[in-house]
């Protein structure tokens, strides 16, 4: 395998490794590329009178009859080797349903249970019934509007050409304080296209500090909810220049990953792409008809924080940080991840992932974020 990287594709569960999806890819490519020449081919004909009439009769070139019936069975042996494909696939993705039910499921209910425990809640009904998103609501209860301080950090950074790789996008993801990235540039189409970068959770606190991308805004999240962090983005985004309706690229790790899913699918926004690596986007369901990307690791707790996937249209690619057993802040690592897109740019499936444009250099605007009256 390539790098081991396991690739789920959108719409159903599909499930291999990336030279697999890429030779399917590539086979789909073949089967419509022969078909077309087979067309073309079988079109020739050739033309001669007729010895009693002198009329002029036209018929298909009987000396290309052998290549017209060796092209249509260079098609059948491509479509034979496609379905052989997707009938290895569909194995892999029985044995992710297993797995699914068999440690996934009862997973979420120990954790709405522990969540149950920690936050102080009585548990209600049955315990097959908790549910992780319904837990964390309970939790944060229903806080409201949020009041935050949003401001614009000076920096040294300079002009910056657009990341137009996975890794380079990974790459420019905040470490903080400034946990808010925001790339500008002209469109050729008119307009503008955005480019917002989100950083992880800052604190694991909950209601007792000023950092917007804490545990709080981590719980309000996973429960569908309002959450500081979230409203934080957005009013930056708004101070960038953002207004609702235009075109942006969403790019998050962790935290910031969820809140970039979550404004992706909300609407406001023609959101052109959608890159996420390490977030728990399991009450989250991706549905847009945009580019989707979610990386993550098996050996990181954190993606599976958020309880089962929805139905989502994302594309997955799962693999091993390479950190050591029970290093759980290197799995989760924005730097283990980054090193992990860098596998995936050089992934021979590489043109099944969103892609983006170089659109010239900008110079981005970095924003911190607090809760007011902290």
């Amino acid at each position: 395998m390539s790098g081991e990287l396991w690739v789920s594709t959108p719409g159903t569960l599909w499930v291999s490794e990336d030279e697999v999806v890429a030779l399917a890819s590539h086979l789909e490519g073949c089967e419509t590329r022969i078909n077309h020449i087979r067309q073309s081919v079988s079109s020739i004909t050739s033309s001669r009178r007729d010895p009693f009439t002198q009329a002029l009769m036209t018929m298909p070139a009987q000396d290309i009859l052998p290549l017209v019936a060796a092209l249509g069975q260079l098609e059948k042996d491509a479509q034979e080797l496609s379905l052989d494909l997707g009938e290895y696939a569909r194995g892999t993705a029985e044995q992710e349903r297993a797995r699914v039910t068999s440690w996934d499921v009862p997973r979420d209910r120990l954790f709405a249970l522990v969540a149950m425990i920690l936050g102080g809640q009585r548990l209600k009904g049955n315990l097959l019934d908790a549910d992780i998103s319904d837990v964390a609501h309970s939790i944060v209860g229903n806080p409201g509007s949020h009041a935050v301080t949003i401001t614009e950090v000076a920096h040294q950074e300079g002009e910056t050409l657009r990341a137009t790789s996975i890794s380079d996008r990974v790459g420019r993801i905040p470490d903080g304080p400034a946990s808010i990235r925001v790339e500008r540039f002209p469109a050729a189409s008119g307009g503008w296209d955005t480019d917002v970068y989100l950083a992880g959770t800052q604190e694991w606190s909950v209601g007792t500090s000023g950092e917007v991308f804490d545990m709080e805004s981590n719980l309000a999240l996973v429960a569908g909810i309002s959450a500081a962090s979230l409203v934080a983005v957005e009013r930056a985004m708004k101070k960038a220049g953002v207004t609702r309706g235009d075109r942006v690229n969403f790019v998050g790790h962790s935290q910031g990953g969820l809140i970039a899913a979550r404004l992706a699918e909300s609407g406001r926004y023609a959101t052109s792409s959608l890159l996420t690596v390490g977030a728990p986007l399991g009450t989250t369901s991706v549905k847009g008809g945009y580019p989707a990307l979610a990386i993550s690791h098996t050996d990181d707790l954190v993606p599976g924080l958020a309880g089962g996937e929805k139905p989502t249209h994302i594309t997955k690619v799962e693999t091993h940080s390479g950190a050591s057993p029970f290093d759980v802040a290197g799995a989760h690592s924005k730097d283990a991840y980054f090193d992990t897109a860098q596998r995936v740019d050089a992934s021979v499936a590489r043109d099944s992932f969103p892609r983006w444009e170089d659109s010239g250099s900008v110079e981005p605007k970095l924003f911190t974020a607090r809760r007011s009256g902290n």
